[in-house]
């Protein structure tokens, strides 16, 4: 089976309104080890699970804008973007009764 069908599910740390998820909501998000193109991606940021949006420049690296307000960007190498990639966000998922889900640990 094709890995890049297999998504794992990640909570939203905070709410993100222009993708219109609150804190809690999931994030679908295929395992990646490269970038595979303009998308939203998962980055970890200081160990926390990042959505953010990434496009290449014509210079061959990868711009990264945030998806919340005001929220800044930056730019990396391919190999700097692979150190921080968790992945590539295939769907959004609105969690509606987070009593179903499990405690988160600390």
């Amino acid at each position: 089976m094709n890995p890049l069908v297999q998504p794992r599910f990640m909570p939203v740390a905070r709410d993100i309104r222009v993708l219109g998820m609150r804190k809690g909501d999931l994030l679908a998000v295929v395992p990646l080890d490269r970038y595979r193109g303009e998308a939203i991606y998962v980055i970890s940021v200081e160990g926390v699970p990042m959505p953010i949006r990434c496009a290449a420049d014509d210079c061959g690296q990868i711009q990264l804008r945030s998806l919340a307000p005001r929220g800044g960007a930056a730019t990396m190498t391919h190999a700097e973007f692979g150190e921080v990639l968790l992945g590539q966000v295939l769907a959004v998922c609105r969690v509606l009764d987070p009593s179903l889900l499990p405690e988160p640990t600390r």
